[in-house]
């Protein structure tokens, strides 16, 4: 009990720490989050009790089949669980970091799984063709980039209509934005918020592309 007590204050320490040095430096420099920082917030302590990699999965209305992209998969602990989902479909885990989609590969690899497809890509220009995606999701990642809203435009191309794209934050990521944040950014994209989960430590918004 002692352990599991100093383990809450730490965590509870590093989401006060990580919020005000990372809001900080965030008002002046937006830059991907370093690759080692997602040892940090992928951890066990959210995987089972904040944000259990099959609940989120659970909400995304998967089928097998379906062509899966996700932009910036950390370490793929959610990439896995939607990969065995959608089997025989891809999951395409995307990053702008070689270091993330290198060490993707490897892990999905000694995870036998066959159906990730781990690419370097431009969340921009991204090579997919138009309405060619059954779903989309960002896990802690949309706040990241210099342009929210033209991020949420280029994966709307490349949804299909009717297709949902998800969007998940984080407390303790130094970038949490507020629901309403990210809400005016999808309607700015032209996205119809369908779905709302969770509180506010950690909640999911689902989005539908119009047909």
């Amino acid at each position: 009990m002692d352990a599991l007590r100093l383990l809450l204050y730490v965590f509870l320490g590093y989401i006060v720490l990580s919020q005000t040095l990372g809001r900080l430096v965030r008002r002046r420099w937006r830059f991907p989050i370093p690759a080692f920082m997602t040892q940090l917030i992928d951890n066990p302590l959210r995987r089972r009790f904040i944000q259990p990699p099959a609940e989120f999965a659970e909400r995304l209305g998967l089928e097998p089949g379906m062509s899966v992209l996700e932009i910036g998969p950390g370490k793929g602990s959610y990439t896995f669980e939607v990969a065995r989902r959608v089997a025989p479909g891809t999951v395409y885990g995307c990053d702008i970091s070689p270091y993330v989609v290198e060490r993707l590969r490897e892990r999905a690899d000694r995870e036998g799984l066959t159906n990730v497809d781990a690419r370097v890509e431009d969340v921009f220009r991204l090579s997919f063709p138009d309405s060619s995606i059954d779903r989309v999701y960002m896990i802690a990642t949309l706040p990241e980039i210099p342009s929210p809203v033209g991020a949420l435009r280029e994966c709307r191309r490349v949804l299909k209509p009717g297709g949902l794209l998800s969007l998940s934050e984080l407390l303790f990521d130094p970038d949490y934005p507020l629901r309403g944040t990210e809400k005016r950014w999808a309607e700015e994209a032209g996205l119809v918020l369908e779905e709302e989960h969770g509180g506010l430590v950690c909640y999911q918004l689902n989005y539908r592309k119009p047909i």
